[in-house]
């Protein structure tokens, strides 16, 4: 059986600070999970255990219905039901999405609702109704930077930028927007989605790096596969293309503040055009190769420039 939850209310039964709780549940102290409408579930004995640790009475004590007139039943249906027989690709588990109230609190917060007909609350009821193909066709999932803004506002919790991406994932790759295809297979082939040459950019490392010692940092000279250096330091390939300036930004920082830091001369590349376009494979391999420079490089920390 379980027992669902807000945050704040659970907060006010056992007289803590709501982060407490969020901190309980981050750290397994409370073995919840996420439910509808901004609520948690957890095991109604894991309730009780809490109760009994602040000498607090249950907020009430369900009625178990009975099996036959006569044997009780083992557990309580949990408010999240999923229909294992939906065989629809999109919502295998369609609780989520019918808890939408419809109310457009995520289209009020969308930048680009109103867009050729874009609104947050179309796609999460298309979804919920099996209308995949329409969905995947659609440019609209493809117009949304992933901003999460809908998400956040909603009220009912619903996973808008998860549905995002799944749809994306849908589309067959020669289908995907041209230059998000081709940047991810620039990043696999390449290292970086604009497909720079490792050459040109490590000529532009030492130019910039030779300008900022004149400028502002004397003794300056761009650190790339220094090992041992604390930070890693990912780059938009936009920069080095259209705005190298725009880099040096951060090394004027890192001057300052004496910090250590390094570049890699491979896969050094910080957005992940795979987690985009909805291409979990070229996800992780992206990924892994900035792991493997971490390791490589013997660093501790990581930056992305986005």
């Amino acid at each position: 059986m379980m027992f669902e939850f807000r945050i704040r209310d659970l907060a006010e039964e056992f007289g803590v600070h709501r982060n407490t709780v969020r901190n309980w549940i981050k750290n397994g102290a409370i073995a919840a999970k996420e439910g509808p409408g901004r609520r948690y579930l957890m095991e109604w004995s894991d309730y009780l255990a809490l109760c009994e640790r602040f000498g607090k009475k249950p907020r009430f004590i369900p009625e178990i219905p009975e099996k036959n007139g006569a044997e009780k039943a083992d557990n309580i249906p949990e408010p999240l039901v999923i229909d294992k027989d939906n065989s629809k690709t999109l919502c295998p588990d369609p609780a989520w999405a019918d808890v939408c109230l419809t109310c457009g609190t995520c289209a009020s917060a969308c930048p680009i609702a109103g867009v050729d007909g874009l609104d947050p609350r179309k796609i999460v009821r298309m979804a919920l109704f099996g209308l995949e193909e329409g969905l995947v066709n659609s440019n609209w999932v493809w117009k949304c930077t992933m901003c999460a803004k809908c998400e956040e506002a909603c009220p009912m919790n619903v996973k808008i930028v998860q549905l995002i991406r799944k749809i994306r994932s849908l589309r067959p790759r020669d289908r995907v927007p041209g230059p998000i295809h081709k940047g991810v297979q620039n990043c696999l082939e390449r290292g970086n989605n604009l497909g720079i040459p490792k050459d040109d950019f490590l000529f532009l490392l030492e130019d910039l790096g030779q300008e900022l010692s004149e400028e502002a940092c004397p003794g300056f000279s761009t650190p790339v596969d220094v090992r041992g250096a604390r930070i890693l330091v990912t780059v938009n390939s936009k920069e080095p293309f259209a705005e190298p300036d725009d880099m040096k930004w951060w090394w004027k920082i890192f001057y300052a503040a004496g910090e250590s830091w390094t570049i890699s001369s491979e896969n050094w590349e910080g957005v992940n055009w795979g987690l985009f376009s909805g291409d979990d494979e070229a996800m992780k391999t992206i990924v892994s190769r900035i792991v493997d420079n971490l390791q490589r490089l013997n660093c501790e920390g990581l930056l992305l420039p986005e």
